[in-house]
């Protein structure tokens, strides 16, 4: 009798043991997807780039692979943005978490690489390659979040070769877009830790907003003038600025190399002075590129380019976006400088780029800004 009643009890508790495990489980998994856990992320430098080719293609093509993504940026000490180290395919395990990942074989080759690569790719993808319409692959977070794999092919190895040669620019681009998307995600997932208050000051005040770092501050804000200026200064000796300017009633026409260089020049001249006021920045002409780009799907030209004190005491690189966004008439000149002479800078520019792709020009009044913000910005690549 005691034997069956405990038996009784035992089934009784049974429905609220099996609930309380569930809700265990279950809460288990919503934390780690709330912390993004469901996939380890990606190992490794964001700046190393893990060649998997057989050693005799390798020979053929490092050249050319070192030139089209071992390119280098200036600030304004040159610094190379990706270095590139070749390893076995049969090594893939030991890397296969890493951030950035580059096969390369011919389809026709005979080696261990060029076995993978068949076997990698569908047969549908084979014969785009074998038609010469499509020699590069890329997958993401394949084996972890923020990973990038290239797959680069081609019939022969000599098609390699000249895709490489006539397309480095969009080899590297790739690798350079990704690392910028990845560097985004780190920025927004800190949401908890951003000045949501100056986010939402800026959405009322100037109908615009942005990200902003816990450790950025207002330096200026000068309604009259239109202009915005943001600085970090954690350490003290690495100084990160940021910029916001807008013109009112104005036209995409408006926007040439000339008026970014002599609007950039003209604020810079009158906020970014030195504390004595005997000195000011200006753009340097030792180097200075530009590009048309969609900016959110706004007509702009980015910029980059190096500043200096007009007493020659300093300087250090810039990156500009100057767009125009046609629902609000305004012409908008985004700009972030760097200020670090015992750094190197590629990391810091990257992260200031980073911020300045958080910019909201027409934000919907009824969406929180910062999730509006961190909405615009997932990956665009995945």
């Amino acid at each position: 009798m005691t034997e069956r009643k405990m038996k009784s009890e035992q089934n009784r508790f049974a429905p609220l043991i099996f609930i309380i495990i569930v809700a265990v489980v279950a809460y288990a998994a919503v934390k780690m997807i709330d912390w993004g856990d469901v996939q380890l992320r990606a190992e490794g430098d964001m700046y190393e780039i893990i060649v998997f080719a057989d050693s005799s293609d390798y020979i053929v093509l490092e050249p050319v692979l070192r030139e089209a993504l071992g390119q280098e940026i200036v600030t304004p000490q040159p610094e190379q943005l990706f270095t590139l180290y070749r390893e076995d395919i049969q090594n893939f395990s030991r890397y296969r978490r890493y951030k950035n990942l580059l096969i390369v074989a011919p389809l026709d080759g005979t080696g261990t690489t060029a076995q993978y690569m068949n076997a990698a790719l569908s047969e549908s993808v084979q014969e785009l390659v074998m038609a010469e319409e499509e020699f590069v692959i890329n997958r993401y977070h394949s084996n972890a979040r923020g990973q990038m794999i290239m797959y680069l092919t081609g019939p022969t190895l000599d098609h390699i070769y000249n895709n490489i040669m006539h397309h480095a620019d969009r080899l590297f681009y790739h690798f350079h877009n990704f690392a910028l998307r990845r560097e985004i995600e780190g920025v927004t997932r800190e949401r908890r830790y951003a000045k949501a208050d100056l986010s939402e000051k800026f959405l009322e005040d100037h109908q615009w907003t942005m990200f902003i770092q816990h450790d950025y501050y207002l330096a200026i804000n000068n309604p009259e003038k239109n202009f915005v200026w943001l600085r970090r200064a954690t350490p003290p000796d690495m100084e990160r600025w940021i910029f916001i300017h807008w013109i009112e009633d104005e036209e995409a026409h408006q926007i040439t190399p000339e008026f970014i260089r002599e609007t950039r020049d003209n604020l810079t001249q009158q906020f970014y002075r030195t504390v004595d006021d005997k000195a000011y920045v200006r753009i340097a002409p030792e180097y200075h590129e530009l590009q048309e780009v969609n900016f959110k799907d706004r007509y702009g030209i980015k910029t980059r380019g190096l500043w200096r004190f007009s007493d020659f005491s300093g300087g250090g690189p810039f990156i500009n976006y100057t767009f125009f966004d046609e629902e609000t008439g305004r012409i908008y000149m985004l700009d972030g400088s760097i200020f670090a002479p015992r750094y190197e800078k590629k990391k810091l520019i990257l992260q200031v780029q980073a911020l300045l792709n958080t910019f909201e020009p027409a934000p919907d009044p009824e969406v929180d800004p910062i999730q509006q913000v961190i909405e615009d910005v997932e990956p665009a690549v995945e």
